[in-house]
């Protein structure tokens, strides 16, 4: 049974990250082009004008960041036994934690000036400023969290652990 678990769990794990990935991508090369072609204007435009908060909630939001990463971390309780997973699996919830504390920490304080309030009592220079800095942190979350999807895929493309063996 805990087999079966761990290989349910994994699954989600990998669907979950790819479905991130696919996103990032989509949003790194179609949405934040849109937001961060001109700003203060197009910042103010973008998002003052559009619900792209709601709905950008719905997608990278933290009941769907719960969903996509807590399967990573059942699966590394439940694939503990098994050395080889264990250690790609570790490797991949590092970078996850990380990546996690970043956008928590230091990219969603940005999104509260830049998205929220569109920018609202911010100079042009500021705006531009945290715009460059917002897309430089984006990119680099971006970064350190293939880190971990790669070590993911490592995981996932290993043999299924016996029961009882590591």
């Amino acid at each position: 049974m805990r087999n079966t678990l761990f290989n349910f769990f994994l699954w989600w794990a990998v669907i979950g990250f790819s479905i991130w990935l696919g996103g990032t991508l989509f949003s790194m090369s179609v949405i934040v082009p849109m937001w961060s072609e001109s700003p203060p204007e197009s910042v103010r435009d973008f998002f003052g004008n559009t619900s792209f908060n709601t709905y950008i909630y719905n997608f990278f939001g933290p009941p769907w960041m719960a969903a996509r990463n807590l399967p990573l971390l059942i699966a590394l309780v439940l694939g503990w036994p098994s050395l080889p997973h264990r250690r790609y699996l570790l490797f991949a919830v590092l970078p996850l934690i990380a990546g996690i504390l970043f956008t928590l920490f230091y990219i969603y304080p940005i999104n509260e000036i830049l998205m929220t309030r569109a920018g609202d009592g911010r100079s042009a220079d500021e705006i531009q400023a945290l715009a460059d800095t917002w897309i430089f942190a984006d990119r680099l979350r971006f970064g350190i969290m293939l880190i971990g999807y790669y070590f993911l895929l490592k995981a996932f493309k290993l043999p299924q652990p016996l029961p009882g063996k590591r």
